[in-house]
């Protein structure tokens, strides 16, 4: 029986069980256990909690941490359990919330979930995390796109490695698992080895029996064991190549020197046709030719070309793995994966209010694509929900808004038009954090149906604007477009189209008054392009107020591509200056 208190959290992981199925929560672990390792999981984070499961979690989830939350919970390479650093963890978790509108973060149900599977699918009791390199990857990336392992049964490679002189043995070869994550990015894979009973990340040249990898000499004997180092790495790159593309051209690298040397057996009568299947598979994973090494000289003997081999193997595992660890995030989720992704454009501006506080204005707009085009009329409409939910720099909510609309089914005789929407948060003052999101729901007759789709956005660290009055202030750029008359809509998007009306609403605080109480003020409008030239325009005004809304309307030229407009007011009195940005980018007319 489950404590009264959890019977929500119950229910909620009741639900995300039945939504995510096995990829998630089903993986052979009782819902049970999940929703008791969930408790026990949000207890670990209390004053009372024992400093050894504290200890033991923080070590779990140090890979995930950025680095701002490790300087918190970290010192001189030891955990911290005191409450800094179980505060800085609460404020962590409630950020990666990735449905805030829901009553439990999902993100940590995935988490408890995750460990879980791993502690029981790659224990080690060695380990500081109770499971080995294996889990830590599960931990963080979740369940493998791909997972295969490299096999050394091979009778091509067994003519040449089992020969008398040299002792090795099939079970010399390490046990290995290779996993792919291309659902995350192109480049993300991980081969892990076995040593000492647990798996580690490992790389090629890990997969060598410990016999292979010394006395690679000049003599008979060590002759004989590079070319037992050769027929394996090319057995290892044979099968990872078809795997990634990483792996084709060494593949082809040692393939070429086996075929100007006069081996003998299986591999020597190899078909050449399977080899160019290789190499062609390796094309179609990432779509070119796996480059050769134009230095390659394959008629080096086998003991310098073995340790070249080696030598390369290392340093492009090295550099792959570093190139991995700039181009992924520290961890990803599944749970957002459970709904198609509603298309939603969002902006916000911050503006200054006469009590001092600060309004955060937020547009949204649904993408009209991303409601089902019918063949004909429908009496179907969607109802999209939004939430907007303000918290404090440590991501405890202090208030939320949800507002909806209505929309009808489109078809292919009737355009949908549907109004850009404004949120406002009133009254924010010093350093908060936004949590948005928005779900598409069918409505009907009998109301509210089933979702249909959802998306999150975060606006992170915002700060209050400046009341005071000592220095200059500004408000957020507003994307405006005009649809003709006095008709103007804020512009959600992040891409606007040639021939839009495109332009720019902002407000200038704190002015300083010069001689005869007048202020005088310089705005130049910057337009950066990523390709081509850029262009700056100035104007200077003089008024009689301190308070200045601006709004222009700016020509943007005819090539497309990312812009970034930047916006500087020179308090020409005072000599203050602030400036804003915005980047958009301009698309062709039809979409």
């Amino acid at each position: 029986m489950i404590h009264p208190q959890y019977h929500r959290i119950y229910f909620v992981t009741c639900l995300v069980s039945c939504l995510f199925g096995s990829s998630l929560l089903a993986q052979s672990i009782e819902l049970r256990q999940i929703t008791e390792s969930l408790i026990q999981y949000e207890s670990l984070f209390t004053k009372e909690a024992d400093p050894s499961l504290l200890r033991l979690e923080l070590q779990r989830l140090l890979p995930l941490l950025p680095e701002t939350t490790l300087d918190q919970v970290t010192h001189s390479n030891s955990v911290l359990t005191n409450s800094n650093a179980r505060q800085a963890i609460l404020s962590w978790w409630r950020s990666q919330d990735p449905l805030p509108a829901s009553d439990v973060n999902e993100r940590m149900i995935e988490h408890v979930r995750r460990v879980e599977y791993a502690l029981d699918h790659f224990g080690c009791t060695s380990c500081d995390t109770g499971y080995d390199e294996r889990g830590e990857i599960y931990v963080r990336y979740g369940e493998p796109e791909r997972k295969t392992r490299v096999t050394f049964d091979d009778p091509r490679l067994i003519d040449v490695v089992f020969q008398p002189g040299v002792a090795v043995s099939p079970t010399d070869f390490p046990r290995n698992e290779f996993w792919r994550y291309f659902n995350i990015d192109r480049d993300a894979y991980f081969i892990f080895v076995e040593e000492r009973n647990r798996y580690r990340l490992g790389d090629t040249s890990d997969l060598l029996p410990s016999v292979l990898r010394s006395g690679l000499g000049q003599g008979g004997r060590g002759q004989v064991k590079s070319k037992m180092v050769l027929a394996v790495m090319r057995s290892v790159y044979e099968q990872l190549a078809i795997e990634h593309p990483n792996f084709g051209a060494r593949f082809n690298n040692v393939d070429q020197w086996w075929m100007l040397h006069n081996d003998t057996g299986r591999l020597r009568n190899r078909d050449p046709l399977e080899n160019a299947k290789i190499i062609t598979g390796a094309i179609g994973l990432q779509g070119e030719r796996p480059a050769d090494d134009l230095e390659q000289d394959f008629s080096r003997p086998p003991n310098i070309y073995a340790q070249g081999i080696i030598l390369d193997s290392k340093t492009e595992d090295r550099l792959a793995s570093y190139l991995l660890s700039t181009q992924i995030p520290t961890a990803t989720s599944d749970v957002l994966g459970v709904y198609p992704s509603l298309s939603v454009g969002m902006r916000h501006a911050r503006f200054l209010k006469p009590d001092g506080t600060t309004t955060v204005e937020i547009y949204w707009h649904p993408d009209p694509y991303a409601f089902p085009m019918q063949a004909q009329h429908s009496d179907e409409e969607y109802l999209v929900q939004a939430y907007v939910a303000e918290q404090t720099s440590d991501y405890e909510t202090t208030r939320s808004t949800i507002e909806a609309i209505r929309v009808q089914n489109p078809n292919r005789l009737t355009s949908i038009s549907i109004p850009v929407q404004t949120i406002e948060m009133d009254e924010t003052v010093g350093f908060f954090h936004l949590a948005l999101q928005w779900d598409q729901y069918a409505y009907t007759a009998d109301g509210i149906g089933d979702r249909l789709k959802v998306t999150s956005m975060r606006i992170d660290s915002l700060s209050a604007l400046d009341a005071t009055g000592i220095t200059l202030g500004m408000s957020d750029l507003k994307p405006i477009v005009s649809k003709g008359g006095s008709q103007v809509e804020p512009w959600p998007h992040g891409w606007i189209q040639r021939g839009m009306n495109f332009g720019l609403a902002f407000e200038i605080y704190h002015l300083t008054y010069g001689i005869g109480d007048v202020t005088s003020y310089r705005i130049t409008y910057d337009v950066a392009r990523t390709r081509g030239r850029s262009s700056s325009t100035s104007f200077e005004f003089e008024g009689e107020s301190r308070i200045v809304q601006e709004e222009i309307y700016l020509e943007l030229g005819e090539k497309t591509g990312e812009l970034v407009i930047t916006v500087t007011v020179e308090d020409q009195t005072s000599g203050n200056e602030i400036s804003r940005d915005l980047t958009i980018f301009l698309e062709d007319e039809q979409r």
